[in-house]
């Protein structure tokens, strides 16, 4: 056996219990769309593809070989972290469901979405933190071996993952509805805050001799040197995130222009009248 290329990364897919969840939250989704009119079809394609890149990371050869190689366990939680995240953000699945409710349920999420617990929960500050959190326990701490030997543990660390993800990326993308707008200057800060963690944690993996029993082990049956399998995750997630920031911040300085462009064209008919 040999490290693998992007035909066993990409292949190899296995249904297993996120496929049941996707497929429920994609159904859930679909029959909201049906409900509401002309609801853009960027925010459905841009929701489908989140959960497609859930699906790669969980259900395709990603997920067998993130069991193997630290290099692609780094890739997953990539993807769960920074890439599926702001697609799912951009869906705006909370004002969907607020188009294709009605009556109580409306009502009832409606109230929610203005309750204190949810203000501390949806603040860019919260977000940060779980960010952070996560990034660093899953690599830095006992956990980043337990999980190896735990499938419900290991399963446990996805969820919180694409969870943290979820709080990051929410009040950034800015698609629905909440208790807190940042402008672009704010948004780009918050963004610029989470390559702190992608650093000291790259830096830590670069640093160290291999951390995990699990993957120096895995690596070696597989034909891999395990200090230069632990080098590799450190560059995909400093390049990787970089990258994805990068990314996430040029289209956050586009939509800000773009909307400044429509406000100063609005003011110009206005004053032209």
């Amino acid at each position: 056996m040999s490290a693998p290329g992007a035909a066993d990364l990409l292949g190899a897919w296995t249904p297993g219990a996120p496929l049941a969840t996707l497929a429920a939250a994609g159904l859930a989704y679909g029959l909201g769309v049906r409900r509401v009119r002309r609801w853009p079809a960027r925010r459905t394609a841009a929701f489908a593809v989140g959960l497609g890149v859930v699906a790669i990371a969980l259900l395709s050869g990603v997920d067998a070989w993130a069991e193997r190689l630290q290099s692609v366990h780094m890739v997953q939680h990539a993807l769960l972290l920074l890439a599926a995240p702001p697609l799912l953000a951009a869906g705006a699945p909370i004002s969907l469901g607020l188009r294709a409710l009605h009556g109580p349920a409306r009502q009832r999420l409606a109230r929610a979405l203005r309750t204190p617990a949810v203000a501390v929960v949806a603040h860019p500050l919260t977000g940060l933190l779980a960010l952070s959190a996560a990034m660093l326990a899953a690599h830095l701490t006992p956990l980043a071996e337990a999980v190896t030997t735990d499938p419900l543990l290991h399963a446990a660390e996805h969820i919180g993952l694409l969870t943290a993800g979820l709080l990051f990326w929410l009040p950034l993308v800015g698609a629905d509805p909440g208790p807190w707008r940042p402008g672009a200057l704010m948004r780009a800060g918050w963004l610029l805050a989470a390559m702190a963690p992608m650093g000291a944690l790259s830096a830590a993996l670069l640093t160290a001799a291999p951390r995990s029993p699990h993957y120096a082990a895995s690596a070696a049956a597989v034909g891999v040197d395990p200090a230069a399998d632990e080098r590799a995750a450190a560059a995909i997630m400093w390049i990787g995130g970089s990258v994805l920031v990068t990314v996430a911040l040029l289209i956050l300085t586009g939509q800000a222009l773009w909307e400044e462009e429509r406000r100063m064209r609005r003011r110009e008919a206005v004053g032209a009248r």
